[in-house]
């Protein structure tokens, strides 16, 4: 049975106000990503601006999350709408996630009292930008609506993959060396946030394809 046109409308309205908030949560989140990128450089004034923007995200999860079940309860969608809507479900759980870890890399690296070689930092800050964009370019495919962008980014994963793997062993090599190894255990976990967050941002991609099939 069709909807009437008024009430197909606001539905309509509705799926498209989802899309959006979520480019949104997904907009705060890259902001959240790039906040973890500076603390990582040396800003000083990450953490504040960070916790700001987590919270952001949680609430923009519960407002995608309330918006997503009321559609379904009402309008029993089918077809792409149940796809867009199914999806926008889990990339906001994989948005969460992404922003907790972004946060918990602020707070790791403010937990650093010395300070360790810059050439190590450096790698780890391009790493980030590296997957910051990638989130970036998979929130495009949101954005856009229709996943081309979004296609890029699962072939990004085994280079960047590659890359958290070399900075491990770098990170084991001068943990196992005499002095405080504690710097380099932590910048071992930072990188390993590194590489869940972009595995929640491939996610993000290909929810994003997923959506925009016809």
């Amino acid at each position: 049975m069709h909807l009437p046109l008024m009430t197909r409308q606001n539905y309509l309205r509705e799926l498209e106000s989802v899309r959006e908030n979520l480019v949104r949560m997904g907009d705060t989140t890259i902001q959240l990503l790039g906040e973890a990128t500076r603390a990582i450089a040396g800003s000083s004034d990450s953490a504040a601006r960070a916790s700001e923007l987590e919270a952001q995200t949680d609430h923009q999860h519960r407002l995608i999350h309330d918006q997503c079940f009321s559609l379904i309860t009402l309008q029993a969608p089918v077809a792409r709408d149940a796809r867009l809507i199914t999806g926008a479900l889990d990339a906001i759980v994989d948005l969460e996630l992404i922003g907790d870890y972004a946060y918990e890399i602020v707070t790791l690296n403010a937990s650093i009292t010395h300070r360790p070689p810059s050439l190590i930092l450096n790698q780890i800050s391009e790493l980030s930008s590296k997957i910051r964009d990638a989130l970036s370019t998979a929130i495009d495919g949101w954005r856009s609506h229709n996943g081309t962008a979004a296609v890029s980014v699962r072939p990004l994963e085994t280079s960047i993959r590659g890359e958290c793997q070399t900075l491990y062993d770098k990170l084991s090599t001068l943990l196992a060396a005499p002095g405080d190894g504690t710097p380099y255990a932590t910048l071992l976990i930072i990188c390993k946030h590194y590489e869940r967050i972009l595995r929640h941002s491939v996610c993000v991609a290909e929810q994003a394809v997923s959506a925009a099939a016809n």
